[in-house]
């Protein structure tokens, strides 16, 4: 059981999507999550929905999970290859430091530029109870 949940979701055709995905790390959003402990753990669940252009044979795309800045450490990493296109799935864990508020940042990345970022966007956080540490 957890004792904090926070979800980010952004829809398709919202804010900025789609995205271009590029050589360069970009940023897609932020998750902040309270009650947090030291050693307590957290659960983490991501999935962006995407596609290729048409013009490549095999789309990629890599996501990470960074704690406190955009560039800040790497607490999870995946990477996704699609001929036409799909939805990327991530999930990770993460023990809390010191803070009562964490911060962490989903971001993105394609080598080549070979993945549009359509969405939905969601990406969820769970701080769990002490018991279950």
């Amino acid at each position: 059981m957890y004792k904090y949940y926070q979800k980010v979701e952004i829809d398709r055709h919202t804010h900025a999507l789609p995205l271009q995905a590029s050589d360069q790390e970009v940023f897609l959003c932020p998750l902040y999550l309270y009650g947090i402990t030291p050693g307590i753990r957290i659960a983490f669940k991501v999935s962006v929905a995407w596609t290729n252009p048409v013009t490549y044979d095999i789309g990629e795309l890599e996501l990470k999970i960074r704690r406190d800045h955009p560039g800040g450490p790497v607490v999870e990493s995946s990477e996704d290859s699609r001929f036409r296109g799909g939805t990327a799935k991530m999930e990770g864990e993460d023990e809390g430091g010191p803070a009562e508020i964490a911060v962490y940042y989903l971001t993105v990345r394609s080598p080549g530029g070979k993945a549009l970022i359509e969405g939905p966007i969601l990406f969820e956080g769970f701080v769990l109870e002490e018991d279950e540490v």
